[in-house]
């Protein structure tokens, strides 16, 4: 490959890195394997938690000091790593953290107004035991008790008419809140999204990498990684559950795959098909 032109990865979890049922990216260990051989960092991108991520973390290769949590509300960084002028950051659990989004206290308050106001039949995370979120997610409670350790996001049910929805959405917009629909759950949160996260993660890597030049690459399989998808060089729509792809419309000159396999055998055989395009050592 390459020195000057360097690849960064950008991921979304469940359904993608992720199996959708058992949450398992085993089928995936060949191409993290080969990323990690390669030195291309890999950037989780995800609705989960900071409490969720960090398990997962310690299982992965690493392959990268960063990671990005619920929906683009933040973006953790290794404490040591150097943050440019003009970016905010500020020390959080151990972490360098560039906050995006809005406190959960906040998200909360938004979403209850506008369940009032709408007459909207919802039910988050906040609402429900650890029990209830683990049976609804096919998480084991342990793993459903860090989903339910929320700093900026509010996972929810809804069940309604699409005039109700959209009424819930209006009322979340002005309160200055985004509501966003992922693989299982809608989601409630602050002015951001999953892009909006990559596009600052991407500007990180630029200004401190002496003038490479970064290729990028995503991949997602639902409504809330559209975002994030349309920022990158190739965007990766992974088969869903079902067997069906997402419609997505690409960005101009924007390459997109879809590959046959679902979940991490996707994954593993697009980000595989990648590398080797780009001449990473098979």
């Amino acid at each position: 490959m390459n020195n000057r032109i360097k690849t960064i990865i950008f991921t979304d979890l469940d359904g993608t890195l992720l199996d959708y049922s058992t949450y398992s990216f085993e089928a995936a260990m060949p191409a993290l394997k080969r990323l990690q051989e390669c030195g291309i960092p890999l950037v989780i991108v995800s609705s989960k938690t900071r409490a969720e991520i960090e398990p997962l973390l310690a299982e992965l290769p690493p392959l990268s000091k960063l990671f990005i949590t619920e929906n683009g509300s933040a973006v953790y960084l290794d404490r040591q790593s150097p943050v440019p002028p003009g970016i905010q950051a500020e020390l959080r659990a151990g972490y360098r953290a560039i906050i995006l989004g809005c406190r959960y206290d906040e998200v909360l308050s938004a979403l209850r107004e506008a369940q009032s106001q709408c007459k909207a039949n919802v039910k988050g995370f906040s609402d429900m035991s650890v029990r209830e979120v683990a049976r609804l997610t096919g998480l084991d409670t342990a793993s459903a008790s860090l989903a339910k350790n929320r700093e900026f996001s509010e996972p929810f049910m809804f069940r309604g008419t699409e005039s109700k929805l959209e009424c819930l959405k209006s009322k979340l917009d002005e309160s200055g809140m985004n509501c966003l629909e992922g693989g299982r759950l809608f989601h409630a949160l602050g002015r951001t999204d999953k892009g909006a996260a990559v596009r600052l993660v991407i500007d990180l890597y630029r200004r401190t990498s002496g003038g490479a030049v970064w290729k990028t690459i995503a991949l997602g399989d639902g409504p809330n990684d559209i975002d994030m998808l349309r920022c990158a060089d190739v965007a990766v729509v992974m088969r869903r559950q079902d067997g069906t792809w997402m419609e997505y419309h690409p960005s101009p000159s924007q390459r997109v795959i879809m590959p046959a396999g679902i979940g991490p055998a996707g994954w593993n055989e697009a980000v595989l098909t990648l590398l080797k395009e780009q001449g990473c050592p098979m």
